[in-house]
């Protein structure tokens, strides 16, 4: 008979996540530099970096800015959209917020029950006139299905952004994504494969649309600061951030590799198990595996909820994710009434794992061990 292991002690306990940073002393003398040269934004790492994002995803033009949500907002201002924009339901409410507090208004959309991604079959079937623009979501690292998401947007005249904060790293028919789109916008927050301790980064191939970006990030000035030609943010990745992202940003592929051998861990010890499927993917697009998220269904012995209160129990930290939907939000209330049934299924059923690469071996079996012996394998 399977035994559940006695609860950890508090500072035993496993979290849902835990940023991976660069070893301290690696940083010494580039922050003994970055204070010397009396610039702590928009100096030298700030253009590394952008040089190195740019190199390893193949797109000409990366812009640091404050969060993945600055990003937002300020791609939205650039292209001038006024009117809706379609952002799926099954999203953390950022994507949506950004689209608000750039003056737009929100069209959800649902998605796939299979990969989480937006629903093109349900996008094809909007019809309204005010849509101006389409932010799609990669979601836990997995990129959505960008060729036909390009068709639609083509067909229709809507312009077509990538919400790809969970997504550095992630790959789309063998390239990494960053290049698809009027731009695609990252985040660098503690809670992703790459982290600034907080910050983004947009990539867009449009040089003049990046030029423009440039801009709002600070304030809307000219190129040579002599004057305000926009009204921009001040919204600008400090150099100390910068600092810490392009150090760990030489480690990406590593820390995916990573991720997966953990993320393939849990699908083996998972497989074939009653009421529980996985996000799936197939062999065109690549996860950075930002999260591991098991679905749990009605025919499993235990529900969702009941599971990560058990696991809370035992010291393991889970998190119902994206729990609730973006369109269900107490913030949207007052305006908010439709109803989107894939994506408030998949809120009920969806339960994020730990995962980063500091995940001992003996940790994930106390996990996995734990989960089973919810699942009834006693």
């Amino acid at each position: 008979m399977t035994r559940l292991p006695k609860i950890l002690p508090r500072e035993e306990k496993i979290p849902l996540l835990r940023p991976w940073v660069i070893e301290p002393e690696k940083l010494l003398s580039d922050l003994m530099e970055i204070i010397a040269s009396g610039k702590l934004s928009l100096g030298i790492f700030t253009q590394k970096l952008e040089e190195a994002i740019q190199r390893a995803l193949g797109v000409k033009n990366a812009i640091l800015v404050s969060s993945g949500t600055s990003g937002l907002i300020l791609v939205l201002k650039a292209l001038e959209i006024k009117g809706k924009v379609v952002v799926p339901a099954f999203t953390f409410p950022a994507t949506s917020h950004s689209v608000l507090w750039a003056g737009a208004k929100v069209r959800f959309c649902d998605v796939n029950l299979d990969d989480f991604t937006i629903s093109l079959s349900e996008l094809e079937q909007i019809d309204d006139p005010e849509i101006e623009a389409v932010i799609a979501v990669n979601v836990f690292g997995l990129p959505p299905r960008i060729e036909e998401l390009e068709q639609i947007c083509r067909k229709r005249g809507w312009k077509l952004i990538f919400d790809s904060a969970q997504g550095l790293g992630s790959e789309y028919k063998g390239e990494k994504t960053g290049r698809f789109g009027w731009a695609e916008i990252f985040s660098l927050s503690p809670s992703k494969v790459i982290t600034a301790g907080e910050g983004g980064v947009i990539t867009t191939n449009d040089s003049e649309l990046a030029n423009q970006l440039r801009s709002l990030r600070n304030y809307g000035k000219s190129h040579d600061g002599s004057d305000i030609i926009e009204t921009g943010l001040s919204v600008r990745m400090s150099e100390f951030n910068a600092l810490i992202a392009y150090h760990n940003f030489s480690h990406l592929e590593e820390l995916i590799n990573l991720r997966e051998d953990l993320v393939k861990n849990y699908q083996r010890a998972f497989a074939n198990k009653k009421g529980i499927e996985f996000q799936k993917t197939d062999n065109q697009r690549r996860s950075a595996c930002n999260y591991f998220v098991l679905r749990i269904t009605e025919q499993a012995p235990i529900s969702c909820e009941e599971l990560y209160l058990k696991l809370q129990e035992q010291g393991i930290e889970a998190k119902r994710y994206f729990y609730p939907p973006a369109h269900k939000i107490r913030a949207y209330q007052d305006w908010q009434k439709d109803s989107f049934l894939n994506s408030e299924l998949l809120s009920e059923q969806c339960l994020a794992l730990p995962l980063y690469p500091g995940l001992e071996a003996e940790e994930q079996k106390r996990i996995i061990k734990t989960i089973n012996y919810y699942l009834g394998e006693q």
